[in-house]
């Protein structure tokens, strides 16, 4: 199966239930709505502007957790350390390292400081619309292109997804983040990377659709889980309920942010300016207007 999403063993998620009772890391997750839980096929990636600080998941009947070690580097480091001899002198370092044990949710903030020094403004902008969105159920979303006629392999992640109520039900909406300055916007490498996506998720359209249901029930679960930090959209609850959902290709869009009024209306030789063209350019691959949004701050853009 190339496309499969959702925690489904019953050990697995009551493991999950039991230890969000507890005091310690995974309660402590639960009650920090900045933080994005992924949900993966049978494991959890927990995100901080598109870093996963924990991979979470089940062995042996315990539900275990990992992160990157350059994570746990103590983001308040300021010591030089001497280079002498050819040898780097890190005795002489402060403590190099967050903690050897979990201590609460300083702990979290502090591997949260660490994983910022490794995002960028395009991922900075994801974390800010998925976290003010409520109906986005997923970021960072690979699908296993191979076999798609004309697709490489190694498609790039798409960045959101996230369940928009319409007139037509209850539609599931892929969508790609670029900064303005993002060159592929430019070049127009943006549109095949979308028709890319519309032709992938085309193939996996079943697969797809039984995922996100799953994901929408474990979504709703860890809501009750989270004492009342966490809360998901009416639409979320109403698929994890068995809402119809609609998997279309025609559903992935476009999220540009991070620039100027000047930016913004800078024109070409043609009196066109980047937007313009960006519309021109995707609305022939069958993207819809609605689903191509330019605002100069991912801070209140609305999905």
């Amino acid at each position: 199966m190339s496309f499969r999403r959702g925690i489904r063993q019953d050990d697995f998620r009551e493991a999950l239930e039991a230890l969000a009772q507890q005091d310690g890391w995974w309660r402590d997750v639960l009650a920090d709505p900045s933080l994005i839980i992924g949900v993966r096929d049978e494991y959890l990636n927990v995100y901080w502007q598109g870093q996963s600080i924990f991979k979470v998941s089940f062995k042996g009947g315990k539900v275990t957790a990992t992160t990157h070690e350059k994570y746990l580097l103590n983001p308040d480091l300021k010591d030089q350390i001497s280079l002498v001899d050819g040898t780097f002198a890190f005795g002489k370092a402060e403590q190099r390292m967050l903690t050897r044990e979990y201590e609460g949710a300083m702990t979290l903030d502090k591997l949260k400081r660490a994983a910022s020094l490794y995002s960028g403004r395009e991922k900075e902008g994801v974390h800010e619309i998925a976290t003010s969105n409520l109906s986005v159920v997923d970021v960072e979303i690979a699908i296993n292109a191979s076999g798609v006629p004309g697709v490489e392999r190694n498609l790039p992640r798409m960045d959101l997804a996230n369940f928009e109520t319409t007139a037509n039900g209850l539609d599931l909406v892929f969508w790609e983040a670029k900064t303005f300055s993002n060159p592929e916007l430019e070049n127009g490498d943006i549109v095949g990377q979308i028709a890319d996506y519309q032709k992938v998720i085309d193939l996996h359209k079943t697969e797809i659709d039984d995922s996100y249901r799953c994901v929408a029930k474990n979504l709703a679960d860890m809501a009750k889980w989270s004492n009342g930090h966490r809360n998901v959209a009416a639409a979320i609850g109403a698929v994890a309920d068995g809402a119809k959902l609609n998997v279309s290709s025609a559903n992935v869009g476009l999220l540009v942010y991070d620039f100027t009024a000047v930016q913004r209306d800078r024109k070409d030789d043609d009196g066109k300016t980047l937007k313009h063209r960006v519309i021109e350019s995707l609305t022939k691959v069958g993207v819809g207007r609605e689903r191509i949004k330019f605002k100069g701050t991912p801070r209140g853009l609305t999905i």
